[in-house]
């Protein structure tokens, strides 16, 4: 009976130890239409596809909702995590591994569509204005290496939104958004339709479009599987019913597109 009862525990431990290596955290952000929280699960055009990237896989994710530092904090810590939706940026390339690209598109200057003063053709310009973002975000790293300087060119802000809010209020001249969040800022009155218009377009090399960052300690074999499901879903085109949940257009614009219209705003 004792052997029976170790051959049984031996059994339970080697099934327990099989299955958490195909098991993972993925920590992230409310970050609409990308990922958030929506009737107490989390959904999004990004969430989604890793959802289904992770069933093709095999492979057990479980998602996490945190303030972006706190979910970038964890995804560094824990070994089986990763952190969506991530840019992809120089000073985040060796700190994780990377599945994608995943959606985004061209990030944008807006101002009140009332501020006729506010008139922006390149970065020098910029720096006339004041624009307000989240605090640890990966605009407050494109503009430092622009030589913007934290509470002169741009205010940071703790909490998730507060910047629009500032803005709306003329606190701020300029605020920073895509044309896909900018329709869910939209959609959850933080901003009326008429209200905004683009001013500029953030164009840097350093944007590497968003990805699924995984903690440099998951299993090569893993991160392959993951990047290969990602791969099946853009070819059989498994990617389309999610944009159309979540997107106006499930086209990817680039930031190649001619008029500054179709890239803040798809139009």
């Amino acid at each position: 009976m004792g052997l029976r009862c170790l051959a049984l525990l031996l059994l339970c431990c080697s099934a327990h130890s099989f299955s958490s290596e195909n098991m993972l955290t993925i920590y992230t952000e409310e970050f609409p239409p990308y990922n958030y929280i929506y009737k107490g699960k989390v959904v999004g055009v990004n969430a989604d596809i890793v959802a289904m990237a992770c069933d093709i896989a095999d492979i057990k994710c479980e998602f996490a909702l945190y303030p972006w530092n706190r979910a970038m904090t964890l995804s560094l810590k824990d070994a089986k995590s990763g952190l969506v939706s991530t840019s992809r940026l120089p000073s985040r390339e060796a700190k994780y591994q990377w599945v994608g690209p995943l959606i985004s598109s061209p990030a944008c200057f807006y101002k009140l569509a009332s501020r006729d003063d506010v008139h922006i053709s390149n970065k020098q310009e910029l720096a006339n204005y004041t624009v307000g973002l989240h605090k640890g975000d990966a605009y407050e790293e494109i503009l430092k290496h622009w030589g913007f300087k934290e509470h002169i060119n741009y205010i940071p802000f703790s909490e998730k939104f507060d910047e629009i809010r500032a803005f709306t209020e003329g606190k701020l001249d300029l605020f920073i958004a895509s044309a896909n969040s900018l329709r869910f800022h939209i959609q959850n009155y933080r901003l009326r339709e008429d209200q905004v218009t683009p001013a500029f377009v953030i164009s840097d090399p350093r944007l590497g479009g968003n990805y699924l960052a995984l903690n440099k300690a998951v299993p090569e074999g893993i991160v392959l599987r993951l990047q290969n499901a990602i791969d099946e879903i853009y070819a059989k085109e498994l990617d389309l019913p999610i944009k159309a949940r979540y997107l106006e257009t499930i086209t990817q614009i680039s930031e190649q597109e001619l008029t500054l219209e179709a890239r803040c705003t798809h139009q």
